[in-house]
C-alpha cells in the first residue's frame, strides 16, 4: 500500500495534478422463499438482480474526476453488478462510462440508464421494493440500462431552479446488413428483425422539483425490438413481434411528494409497437419511523396485442420493512407477489416471495 502510494504521489508531483477516484459499493444478502405460480417452490440466497428479492443489487463502483481546466471537468465510472452467489463469480455492468461537462451541460457515452429512468422511473421506487417480485412497471421497458446498446446520455445545464432535463442517443451495433452485436433489449425481448437500425433508439425526459412535488415525463423509442413481458410463472409472453418499420415507442409520467411523514408516489408506464401495448400503474408509500422504514406499492398491468385480441391482465404488490442498524448497514423482510388476473386463466395465476437479509454498503 505504502509503494502505491509514493508512486501515486510521484506521478502527481511530476504531471502536477491527481484525479479524484472512489471506491465504493454495495453487498446484499437475502434468503428469497419463492413460489411460482405453477405451484413449485424454492428457497435460495441471492445478492443481486430485479426481481430477485433483495433490496438492492450486489455490485462494486469505481468512479473518478479531474478538473481538465477551462470549466472542463472529465469523469468516469465502471459499475458492474456483482453475483455473489453463482458457482462462477460473473459480472454485468450497472454503469459504465466516460464524461466531460462544462457550462454546455454534461455528456456521459458508455452504458447509461436511461432518461426515462433516471428521471421518472427511478424515483418512484420506494426503498428498493423494484428488486421484489410483482414491480410491474419493469415490464413496460421503463427500467433500462441503455437497453443492451451503447449509448451518449446529455444533461442539459441547469436553467431553472428544480428542471432536470437528459437527452439519449442509442446505438445498437447492427452493421449496414442488419448484423447486430447486442442480443437482448431491457431483458424483455430479442432484436430479431433484420435491418441495420436494429437496437437504434432516442430517448428524452425531464423532472421538475418544487415544495417536496417532483413531477417527471419521459419518452423513449427503440427499432426492431419486439415488445413483450415476463409472466408470473418466469415465462415470457409476446405482445408484438419485432417490426423493421416501427419502433417501440415508451412513456412514462410519475408523481412523488415527499411530506417529511410520509412519501407518496404515483407512476404510469406505456410501452406500444405498432397495434400492441403494455400499460402499468404503481402507486406506493413510504412511512420512516424512527430506524425503521415501512415501504408498500401496488401495480397493475394490461397488455393486448390489438386485432380483437383479449386483455391480459395482472396485478403486484411488495411489503417491506427495513430496519437501520448502522448508517450503512440495514436489515429488512419483504414480501412481493402478483396474480395473472387474465380472463379464463385458471392455470399459473399466482406467484409470491418472501424474503429476509441483511444490505451493507461501503
Amino acid at each position: 500500500m505504502k509503494k502505491t502510494l509514493v508512486a501515486v504521489a510521484a506521478m502527481a508531483a511530476v504531471t502536477g495534478a491527481m484525479a479524484d477516484v472512489t471506491l465504493s459499493g454495495a453487498v446484499d444478502q437475502a434468503l428469497v422463499n419463492t413460489k411460482s405460480g405453477d405451484g413449485v417452490k424454492t428457497s435460495a440466497f441471492t445478492g443481486s438482480g430485479a426481481g430477485a428479492g433483495t433490496l438492492g443489487d450486489t455490485f462494486i463502483t469505481f468512479a473518478g474526476s479531474e478538473d481538465i481546466g477551462g470549466g472542463l471537468k472529465a469523469s468516469f465510472k465502471i459499475e458492474p453488478r456483482l453475483d455473489v452467489n453463482a458457482a462462477a463469480h460473473t459480472m454485468t455492468n450497472r454503469e459504465a462510462y466516460l464524461g466531460l461537462a462544462g457550462s454546455f451541460g454534461d455528456v456521459k457515452i458508455g452504458t447509461n440508464y436511461t432518461p426515462i429512468f433516471l428521471q421518472v422511473a427511478a424515483g418512484s421506487d420506494v426503498g428498493g421494493v423494484s428488486n421484489a417480485m410483482g414491480f410491474l412497471p419493469a415490464t413496460a421497458g421503463t427500467i433500462t440500462i441503455g437497453g443492451g446498446t451503447s449509448t451518449a446520455l446529455y444533461t442539459l445545464p441547469s436553467l431553472v431552479t428544480g428542471l432536470n432535463v437528459q437527452a439519449m442517443l442509442k446505438k445498437g451495433g447492427a452493421d449496414s446488413v442488419g448484423n447486430d452485436v447486442a442480443s437482448t433489449y431491457s431483458g424483455t425481448g430479442v432484436l430479431t428483425a433484420s435491418g441495420k437500425g436494429r437496437g437504434d433508439g432516442t430517448g428524452l425526459a425531464a423532472s421538475y422539483t418544487m415544495s417536496g412535488l417532483t413531477a417527471g415525463y419521459g419518452i423513449e423509442t427503440t427499432k426492431n425490438s419486439q415488445l413483450g413481458f415476463t409472466t408470473n410463472n418466469a415465462a415470457y409472453s409476446l405482445v408484438a413481434a419485432a417490426s423493421t418499420t416501427q419502433s417501440i415507442k415508451n412513456t412514462a409520467m410519475s408523481l412523488i411528494y415527499d411530506a417529511g411523514i410520509a412519501k407518496l408516489t404515483y407512476l404510469n408506464a406505456k410501452a406500444s409497437l405498432g397495434i400492441g401495448s403494455i400499460k402499468t400503474n404503481t402507486y406506493a408509500i413510504s412511512v420512516p419511523l424512527g430506524a425503521t422504514t415501512i415501504n408498500y406499492s401496488m401495480s397493475s398491468q394490461t397488455s393486448n396485442a390489438g386485432a380483437g385480441a383479449a386483455d391480459q391482465k395482472f396485478s403486484g404488490s411488495q411489503l417491506q420493512a427495513k430496519y437501520a442498524l448502522s448508517k450503512r448497514t440495514t436489515a429488512y423482510l419483504q414480501q412481493g407477489g402478483y396474480n395473472n388476473k387474465t380472463a379464463g386463466q385458471t392455470a399459473n395465476t399466482k406467484s409470491t416471495s418472501t424474503a429476509v437479509g441483511i444490505s451493507h454498503s461501503f
